[in-house]
C-alpha cells in the first residue's frame, strides 16, 4: 500500500477513534419543524445515558446526555412560531451535554422513545384542552387551551340550554338608546344576567350597524341581507334577513322607507322611534313629520323632538318632496316588516352581525354577498360567535386575538371549524376585535385586546332564576 494512503489511513482511524471516545458526532442529531409538532432526534449508546424533562414558565424542553456532544456549541434560532430556538452546551456538574429546546408559549407535555440507539424528543403543537364547569340553572361554561400551527389559542363559551322555560336570552343597547357605548359588565349587571357577550357591530357614535330588535321593536334596520339571529321564548333561528317598508301618503302616493333611528341620506326616509332618543338629529336640509296614532301632530324642518308615543317620518330630497303633500292633522300610514318576519313569528328579540359561517352541518362562511370589508374576512383577530345545536342548546364563544404566545386569534375558517367542534349546526359570526368580551358573574372572562374592557353599543344576556334574585 502506498505510504501516502497509509498516512490517511491510520490518521482516519485516529479521528474516528477519539470521536468515540469523547462523545457524539456533531452531524447526527436532527430536528424537524413541522405543521403540527417539533421533533427532535439524537444519537444515544445507553438507554440510561440520558434524562428529557420540562418546564412549563417558560415553557422549555432539556434533554441532558451522558456523553459529551461534539459540535459546535451556542444556539441555534428557530422560525417558528412555537419553538424560539435550540440550545446546547455542557450540562451542570456531571451532565457532559445539555440541549435545550426554548419555546414560545405553553404546549402538552413533552413524548420521547428511545429505539435502536436513538433518542426521539416530540412536542406537539396542535392540541385541545378542555373543562366544562356549571354555571347555573341552564347555564355551562367551557374553558379551551387550543395550540394550531399559527400559535396558542383561548377559547371560552357558554352552553345556554334554550329549552329551559327559566332561562332566557336578550338584548340590549348601551344607555337603554341608539348613541351610546357601555361596558358588557355594566350592561349584564343592569340587566340582571348571569352571562353576557358583546353583540352587533356599531359606529363611533355608538349607533348599531345593522339588525337590533328589542322586545318586538326594530331599534335598527338589516343592512345587506347580512345574517342575524332571532331569539323567542325556548327556540331560537339563524339566517338572512332583510325588510321592506312603505309610507302612505293620503292621495295614494307612496315612498319607499330607507331605515330606522339612523343618519338620513341623500334622498331617504327614514323612521324615527323613542328608541332613538329625544331628538332625530336631522337638520335643515329635509323635513320632519311627528306623528302620533297615524295622524301627523307637526311638521317641522330638522331636529325634531321624538314623541314618547310617535314616530317621526323624516325625508331628504325626493323623499322630502313626498312628504310635503302631506299637512298637519292628515292621516299617515306605514307599513315595515322584516323578510322573513321574524316578528310575526315569534321572536322579540334579533340580533344581526355576520358572516354565517355553519350552515346545516356544513362550514358555509359568506362574507362577500353580506358585503363585509377585508378587515372583517381576512386574518386572524379575536372573535366572538354564537351558534345552535341540534338539542336547542344556544352556543356564545369568544377567542382572544392579537396576544403573541398567549392567544392569536382565529380567522373566519378556524371559527367556523371550533363552532362545529362544539356542536353547532348552525353558527354565525358577531362583532369582534378589542369588543370581543365574556362575562360571567360580573367577571370579565376573555383577555381583551385593548387590555380593558372595550365599551360597546349592545350586548346578548343570559338570564336565569339565580340571577333576578
Amino acid at each position: 500500500m502506498d505510504k501516502k494512503i497509509r498516512v490517511i489511513m491510520y490518521g482516519f482511524i485516529f479521528l474516528l477513534q477519539l470521536s468515540l471516545a469523547l462523545g457524539v458526532q456533531a452531524q447526527s442529531y436532527e430536528y424537524q419543524v413541522l405543521p403540527d409538532a417539533i421533533i427532535f432526534s439524537i444519537p444515544v449508546p445507553s438507554a440510561h445515558g440520558f434524562r428529557v424533562w420540562q418546564t412549563k414558565n417558560p415553557m422549555k424542553v432539556i434533554i441532558d446526555l451522558e456523553e459529551q456532544y461534539i459540535g459546535q456549541k451556542g444556539r441555534i434560532d428557530i422560525r417558528d412560531g412555537a419553538l424560539a430556538a435550540i440550545r446546547i452546551d455542557r450540562g451542570p456538574e456531571t451532565i457532559s451535554t445539555r440541549i435545550v429546546l426554548d419555546f414560545n408559549y405553553v404546549l402538552p407535555d413533552v413524548q420521547w422513545i428511545y429505539e435502536e440507539g436513538r433518542l426521539k424528543v416530540t412536542v406537539n403543537k396542535v392540541f385541545v384542552r378542555q373543562t366544562l364547569h356549571t354555571v347555573t340553572q341552564g347555564v355551562r361554561y367551557g374553558h379551551e387551551r387550543r395550540g394550531i400551527e399559527a400559535g396558542p389559542l383561548i377559547v371560552n363559551f357558554l352552553a345556554v340550554d334554550l329549552n329551559d322555560p327559566l332561562v332566557s336570552v336578550k338584548s340590549l343597547v348601551a344607555l337603554d338608546q341608539i348613541y351610546g357605548q357601555e361596558l358588557v359588565s355594566s350592561m349584564a349587571q343592569r340587566g340582571e344576567a348571569i352571562a353576557a357577550v358583546n353583540g352587533l357591530y356599531f359606529a363611533a357614535d355608538g349607533r348599531p350597524l345593522g339588525l337590533l330588535a328589542i322586545d318586538g321593536r326594530v331599534l335598527s334596520e338589516p343592512y345587506a341581507m347580512r345574517t342575524a339571529i332571532g331569539l323567542g321564548p325556548g327556540r331560537a333561528s339563524i339566517g338572512q334577513v332583510g325588510f321592506s317598508g312603505t309610507v302612505f301618503a293620503p292621495d295614494g302616493h307612496s315612498y319607499s322607507i330607507s331605515g330606522v333611528n339612523r343618519p338620513r341620506g341623500v334622498d331617504e326616509l327614514i323612521l324615527y322611534s323613542p328608541d332613538h332618543g329625544g331628538t332625530t338629529r336631522t337638520n335643515q336640509h329635509g323635513i320632519d313629520l311627528v306623528v302620533v296614532d297615524n295622524q301627523v301632530q307637526r311638521i317641522g324642518y330638522g331636529q325634531m323632538a321624538i314623541p314618547l308615543d310617535g314616530w317621526v317620518v323624516s325625508g331628504h330630497g325626493r323623499a322630502r318632496d313626498f312628504l310635503r303633500g302631506i299637512s298637519e292633522g292628515d292621516t299617515l300610514n306605514w307599513e315595515f316588516k322584516l323578510e322573513p318576519d321574524l316578528i310575526s313569528q315569534g321572536y322579540d328579540t334579533i340580533i344581526g352581525g355576520g358572516p354565517r359561517l355553519v350552515r346545516d352541518g356544513q362550514i358555509y362562511i359568506n362574507g362577500e354577498s353580506e358585503q363585509f370589508q377585508r378587515d372583517i374576512l381576512v386574518g386572524r383577530a379575536p372573535r366572538t360567535a354564537l351558534g345552535l345545536t341540534a338539542s336547542n342548546t344556544l352556543l356564545l364563544v369568544t377567542v382572544n386575538g392579537r396576544q403573541p404566545g398567549i392567544s392569536v386569534g382565529m380567522t373566519l375558517d378556524e371559527l367556523a371549524r371550533l363552532m362545529l367542534e362544539l356542536g353547532a349546526v348552525d353558527a354565525m359570526n358577531l362583532d369582534g376585535g378589542g369588543s370581543t368580551t365574556m362575562v360571567i358573574r360580573d367577571r370579565v372572562l376573555n383577555l381583551p385586546s385593548d387590555g380593558v374592557e372595550r365599551p360597546v353599543s349592545n350586548a346578548l344576556i343570559v338570564i336565569t332564576p339565580e340571577s333576578r334574585r
